[in-house]
């Protein structure tokens, strides 16, 4: 890694991201700040993944790198009339972007030890079991149907050639780490992936409509108490659909919707 390029976005990530770091920012009278320090990490970090996987990210970062590219998206809507939400979204976009530096950093450790002499295969394997258990969990989210059983079986040969010193578990572990990335193609191609991801692009869409609405009807003499909840629930969606929570997001979006009929009932 490019020793400016980290510098930049351990200042950028690490160094911004307590609550009163982003409240000095309004203080000064330039909430706009906040938008340009998000768009600058967003556009490091991404430029970063690029540079290392090739437009390939493993799932964990990609996904982590959604989360936060649509936490900068709602920033710029959020700014500069919903100064809570917008701090919520930085600290989102911040607080993702921070464990993707983590989890590369992380990484680049991993290929310098296992160039070495003294390989330790069995710490190798925990590290890959762990991850591979993150796989499953990302799998079963998105209702993959991604098949396991040959990492399983990879997973159990390796300890038995570490356990009783046969074979050669360099080799096993290196077939165990192309299947990795095999599965982790298989996660981000797969339909229902993408699916999720189009359900959340639309409901934005369908959220920035309500929000306009919304102002319309404020104006139109609506009720603030009604307006105020509406927007409520567009934040409690918003949550929801960036923990993945795609059902309860539509059960509130039912609610909004209701609550948006009175609205324009209460105009007319």
């Amino acid at each position: 890694m490019n020793s400016s390029v980290f510098l930049t976005i351990f200042v950028l990530v690490f160094g911004i991201t307590s609550t009163s770091l982003v409240s000095d920012a309004y203080a000064q009278n330039d909430p706009d700040i906040l938008l340009q320090i998000a768009t600058q990490a967003d556009k490091q970090i991404q430029n970063q993944l690029n540079e290392i996987f090739n437009n390939s990210s493993p799932v964990e970062i990609q996904l982590l790198y959604d989360k936060g590219h649509q936490s900068v998206k709602s920033l710029r809507n959020s700014l500069p009339d919903d100064v809570k939400q917008a701090k919520k979204d930085f600290l989102t976009a911040m607080k993702s972007f921070k464990e993707i530096s983590k989890i590369i950093s992380k990484s680049t450790s991993m290929t310098k030890s296992t160039n070495t002499s003294d390989v330790d295969f069995s710490s190798q394997l925990d590290r890959l079991e762990k991850y591979i258990k993150t796989l499953k969990i990302i799998s079963k989210k998105h209702d993959t149907k991604v098949d396991f059983r040959e990492v399983n079986d990879l997973i159990q040969e390796v300890r038995n050639q570490i356990n009783h010193g046969i074979g050669n578990p360099s080799d096993t572990i290196d077939q165990l780490k192309r299947l990795i990335t095999s599965i982790e193609k298989n996660i981000r191609d797969s339909p229902s992936h993408e699916t999720s991801d189009r359900i959340k692009q639309f409901v934005n869409k369908q959220l920035i409509s309500i929000e306009k609405k919304l102002d319309k009807a404020l104006e139109s003499g609506a009720t603030k108490t009604q307006i105020d909840k509406a927007h409520e629930l567009i934040k409690e969606i918003r949550y929801l659909i960036s923990e993945n929570q795609i059902n309860n997001a539509k059960i509130v979006f039912h609610e909004l919707n209701k609550l948006l009929k009175d609205v324009e009932l209460s105009v007319n």
